[in-house]
């Protein structure tokens, strides 16, 4: 059985970034890849951090995040 959110991964990496860039080298494939990565960790909101991206929810105030601690 395979692990749900490696595949959810894989799968959205597949799409956002493999199949709309054709790379001619190991070397621009693996700039395109870190630009990807870099956007989708730092600039897209996740569902898993309540639709925030990485930076608003970590800049969130201690009340905020003690409020939706208290509401899971």
């Amino acid at each position: 059985m395979q692990n749900g959110l490696v595949g959810s991964f894989n799968g959205r990496m597949r799409e956002d970034c493999l199949n709309e860039h054709l790379c001619a080298a190991l070397r621009h494939a693996c700039h395109r890849v870190a630009a990807w990565r870099s956007d989708y960790n730092h600039n897209r909101s996740h569902s898993g951090l309540a639709g925030l991206m990485p930076y608003e929810y970590a800049n969130r105030s201690m009340k905020d995040q003690n409020r939706n601690r208290a509401n899971l």
